[in-house]
């Protein structure tokens, strides 16, 4: 009975050690799981190596390839590190020039961002307007012709003519071109010229109309008569040829959905910044001084009609309106901020007040007609007016808005 007893507790104590083995492994996995790197206190995990991988350009990205491309990238994420810890200890976030540069770097990636999240992400594109746009704009889309060819070149026409009637007796082409060529970049690969779009731009050749133009016709596997160009005369073979095509939708709906959503995002931001002045009334005193110091209504519509920016060309006509209230211009001026607002702005709850006030400050004025006309139509889908006589042009029409 001893001597079971015995047995039973020396297994127990090999299991127990077995476990603390295992247990005690566990934990070194555990700790280096997920990891690429440790510098000092500060880990970096196999995802934050990925992720800033991934955010790299491609031409980058070549440079580390492999399990050890992998381990140099990791590397020189360690130099990084090690350059930022030194930073850090040498306590240089505290100089008053870094401090500026963190600022105005923290600026910039807050107004990119606030630029992508709350402006560029919420621009909707519609499938519907992507295959409009790949349609309407197909010629975008093309995939010019390319040709793959390879060839042999002499200085020596006669040579030239001999290479001709050899390969016309059956002589293979790849021979001649690897050990007789005159082209010493391309003979090592049999004279292989690789795929080049006739008309563009050719190894060896360069951009040669003669020597495009000779072998744009010829078919797969058919060798040229002689070429003569600057280069020499060649003899070409064509081994490959992609015809023009229309690269299909799929392919480049992405690329259509990012450039739709970009062109109306960088409208969007005109109208938000319209928005943000008028939330945060902020004051231009080099702005407030060219009007203070403009005297006529005259100068201060020629400036508001010459001004690119909305919100700049509403303050102008603005102070025209509030400074010279009688003159002809005033409900021209007036009409003008509710067309921005209505036409470039797109906010029309506000360009309906402006036209409101127009039509109680200036009811027998020229421009209380269209702006009669423009309440009435807001709402209405409409084509872009470019200028007040478009609407008037419209009106003349007996147009409603509706396309």
């Amino acid at each position: 009975m001893s001597k079971r007893i015995m047995t039973f507790a020396a297994m127990a104590m090999v299991i127990a050690a077995v476990l603390v083995s295992c247990s005690e492994k566990d934990d070194k996995l555990e700790v280096n799981q997920g990891l690429d790197a440790r510098v000092g206190d500060s880990k970096m995990t196999t995802k934050e190596i990925d992720d800033k991988f991934e955010s790299m350009a491609p031409q980058v990205k070549s440079r580390y390839k492999g399990r050890e491309g992998r381990a140099k990238f990791v590397d020189a994420m360690i130099d990084e590190e090690l350059l930022y810890i030194a930073a850090v200890d040498s306590d240089l976030r505290y100089d008053e020039e870094v401090k500026e540069k963190i600022r105005q770097a923290e600026k910039n990636i807050l107004i990119a961002s606030y630029f992508d999240m709350m402006i560029r992400q919420k621009v909707e594109v519609t499938d519907e307007e992507i295959e409009k746009y790949y349609n309407d704009h197909w010629e975008e889309f093309m995939n010019r012709a390319i040709i793959k060819a390879q060839h042999a070149i002499s200085k020596d026409s006669m040579k030239v003519v001999e290479w001709k009637k050899r390969i016309d007796d059956g002589e293979k082409f790849n021979k001649i071109a690897k050990y007789e060529s005159e082209d010493p970049t391309t003979s090592i690969n049999n004279g292989d010229l690789g795929y080049f779009n006739p008309g563009g731009y050719v190894k060896f050749y360069g951009e040669s109309k003669e020597f495009s133009d000779q072998v744009r016709h010829l078919e797969i596997s058919e060798v040229s008569d002689i070429i003569v160009t600057e280069k020499g005369y060649s003899l070409v073979k064509i081994n490959d040829k992609k015809p023009e095509n229309i690269k299909p939708l799929s392919e480049v709906r992405i690329n259509i959905f990012d450039q739709l959503r970009n062109e109306r995002a960088k409208a969007n931001i005109d109208r938000e910044l319209v928005r943000l002045r008028e939330k945060y009334k902020p004051v231009n005193f080099v702005r407030e001084d060219i009007i203070e110091t403009t005297r006529t209504p005259e100068e201060l519509w020629e400036i508001a009609q010459e001004e690119d920016a909305n919100y700049t060309r509403i303050q102008y006509y603005r102070n025209l309106v509030n400074k010279y209230p009688d003159h002809k211009y005033a409900p021209q001026a007036l009409f003008m901020i509710g067309f921005v607002y209505a036409e470039e702005v797109m906010n029309l709850v506000q360009a309906r007040r402006v036209f409101k006030e127009l039509l109680k400050k200036y009811p027998d004025s020229e421009v209380a007609e269209s702006a009669e006309w423009m309440i009435e139509n807001l709402n209405k889908s409409h084509p872009k007016f470019e200028s007040v006589d478009d609407i008037k042009e419209r009106m003349e029409e007996g147009g409603d808005g509706k396309d």
